[in-house]
């Protein structure tokens, strides 16, 4: 497991933290360089601003370690998501130049399922919501545990195991959830199960409208494996990634009605945005005022949290 707090510091670490990454956004931007931002404030209106990609889709600080020197807080974000970031940049280059015909390495394969998977977990309710379950949690125990402690404790030491736990510094506390983050961000079966799907980039025709994206783009079902599992992404206005294990239905979705099928992916996308949705221009101004965050996707840390509950209350 990768330890976040080290000697290692910076002098100056980032603290604007995007969990839209830049280098994905700038495939939406027009001839100045800006991407047509849609943005829900306070109230529930939406205003729309012409942004560069890098001022856009971020968060001050949202993956700080709390508790920790300033010069160590910034380090899951150094040494994480921009790593990943970095490497799935030249994977979205590929894909741009080659489509599913691109001559995938196991790097960079890798790197591309690593970068979805991140979009499924990385935005500011995924990490506020982990980080309140975690604190919450941290001090949960189970009978075996216990009595491993009390095998082992001093008088000097805290009563219980869980008393222990809860006099934890913060950042040790911080430093545990980081690595557990780390390891769901890992997680090998998905990472697995995806990378052996069969990919596919779906081009647009220019009579169909364009693709859109947001602060939550990827598009699954609710299984990746079986009949039509499948899990997509927008990659620009005018391509498509898809990945599924079944080929019938890829080739069915090479085979149908385009303008269905892109209307149907920007409603999904539009329809699951918390705050921002994008666009090349404002010409699809209608649609996303109209269908913004109707429909919140089943957030995947939500899933997990729950799964991870209901397993301490059953023993588990």
């Amino acid at each position: 497991m990768i330890c976040y707090i080290d000697h290692m510091k910076s002098d100056n670490p980032p603290t604007k933290h995007h969990y839209i990454p830049a280098f994905y956004l700038s495939r939406w931007a027009g001839t100045l360089g800006k991407v047509t931002e849609f943005a829900k404030v306070h109230g529930g209106k939406i205003v729309t601003k012409p942004k560069m990609p890098e001022r856009t889709g971020y968060k001050e600080r949202l993956y700080e370690m709390q508790g920790v020197e300033p010069e160590l807080a910034q380090q899951f974000e150094e040494k994480y998501f921009k790593p990943i970031d970095t490497m799935a940049a030249d994977a979205l280059e590929m894909l741009y130049r080659h489509g599913h015909n691109a001559a995938w390495t196991a790097k960079s394969r890798t790197a591309w399922t690593r970068f979805m998977m991140s979009l499924l977990l990385r935005c500011p309710e995924d990490i506020d919501a982990f980080r309140e379950w975690w604190h919450d949690d941290f001090a949960s125990t189970d009978a075996e545990a216990e009595a491993r402690y009390q095998a082992t404790r001093t008088p000097g030491d805290p009563a219980t195991f869980s008393d222990y736990l809860d006099s934890q510094p913060l950042a040790v506390k911080e430093r545990y959830m980081i690595e557990m983050l780390n390891s769901l961000l890992e997680h090998d079966s998905v990472g697995t199960n995806i990378n052996n799907m069969e990919w596919r980039v779906l081009e647009t025709p220019a009579s169909a409208p364009r693709l859109l994206t947001s602060d939550r783009p990827v598009i699954r079902s609710n299984s990746l494996k079986g009949d039509q599992g499948h899990i997509a992404l927008p990659i620009g206005p005018r391509l498509l990634f898809i990945a599924s294990h079944d080929t019938c239905f890829l080739n069915g979705l090479l085979r149908a009605d385009q303008t269905r099928l892109l209307k149907e992916c920007n409603r999904q996308v539009v329809e699951g945005a918390v705050r921002f949705v994008y666009a090349v221009d404002e010409g699809q101004t209608r649609f996303i005022e109209n269908r913004f965050g109707l429909s919140p996707q089943p957030r995947l840390i939500e899933q997990i949290i729950d799964r991870r509950r209901s397993a301490r209350l059953n023993g588990g």
